[in-house]
């Protein structure tokens, strides 16, 4: 009977042992299985042995490292390239000679708008075809108040605009605007820095 009884044990152990794989000297690392020589131990199925499903080490080479998902960014839109805008001429007539208070162009200053107004000539079918416009662009000196001064180098400007349209310059191909005191291009304390600052800008710009 107690010869039965091994022989029962020893068959149990054979049977357990035949359901594991053969490890040699094996030892646990973060619940996966190794051999003496550090080799992960593998079932038939090329699967790492695990001890235990709670290990917090998962290791890659066994496929249980948790996927890292990548996110690919949206791809880059199109971007459209616009060319700026293209000053083709500039011309500063600084030279104008307004009555006080007054945006009336004089015969002087008529003369002067007809020598400047040549140098636009090029243009003329650029302008035609609507590839460029004219900018014109009043400025005045400091003397008065700031408000006013903005107000009477637009009507300036207009007054250039519309001998300028006289002469043949569609008026739809300008734009007219007045800045005033602004961007001075002389000292305005001295006398012939005022003169200077008091001046109307011609700009063809190319789209």
């Amino acid at each position: 009977m107690k010869h039965s009884k091994k022989l029962l044990v020893v068959a149990l152990g054979l049977l357990v042992a035949g359901t594991m794989p053969a490890i040699a000297g094996e030892k646990k690392v973060n619940s996966y299985v190794r051999s003496s020589d550090g080799t992960l131990v593998r079932d038939s199925n090329k699967d790492c042995v695990r001890s235990s499903s709670k290990t917090t080490k998962l290791l890659a080479e066994c496929g249980d490292a948790p996927k890292v998902v990548t996110k690919k960014s949206p791809e880059k839109a199109e971007v459209a390239i616009v060319e700026e805008n293209v000053v083709l001429e500039h011309v500063v007539i600084n030279n104008l000679q307004f009555a006080f208070d007054s945006a009336t162009l004089t015969t002087e200053d008529k003369a002067i708008l007809d020598n400047a107004y040549t140098r636009l000539a090029p243009y003329k079918e650029l302008l035609q075809k609507e590839l460029s416009h004219i900018d014109v662009t009043g400025f005045t000196d400091t003397s008065g108040p700031e408000a006013y001064n903005l107000t009477l180098s637009e009507k300036r400007a207009n007054a250039v605009a519309d001998y300028m349209e006289s002469k043949g310059t569609a008026r739809a191909h300008m734009t007219v605007r007045g800045m005033g005191e602004a961007n001075p291009v002389a000292d305005n304390s001295t006398r012939d820095g005022r003169i200077r600052n008091r001046r109307v800008e011609l700009d063809v710009i190319k789209h």
